[in-house]
């Protein structure tokens, strides 16, 4: 069951966090050094993890500049050009998974 609460206007899900024995430790002590909350550092650790990761960068898209602005009224006769006059059929090509006479 995923819990979700709003803390100082902000909505949080809660999740649990496996640490060593010696890093809940100094964590306790930082806690207590700053009189923050553990779970506040823990989430300002991961703010500033989560911002230094790069940004993922979007995909570039192909430009296709040199294509025949004619070709989508052609398509049929590139095709054709392409397959062959008869089109294309399975029987010209090894299925796959098909066994070979080989």
């Amino acid at each position: 069951m995923t819990r979700v609460a709003t803390i100082y206007g902000m909505s949080m899900m809660r999740t649990t966090v496996y640490l060593t024995q010696e890093a809940k430790h100094l964590l306790t002590l930082a806690a207590r050094r700053q009189h923050r909350s553990e779970a506040e550092l823990i989430r300002e650790a991961i703010d500033r993890l989560l911002l230094a990761e790069p940004a993922r960068p979007a995909p570039e898209l192909p430009v296709f500049d040199d294509l025949d602005a004619s070709l989508p009224d052609q398509v049929d006769e590139v095709l054709a050009a392409g397959f062959g006059a008869d089109g294309f059929s399975w029987d010209d090509t090894e299925r796959p998974g098909a066994a070979s006479d080989h």
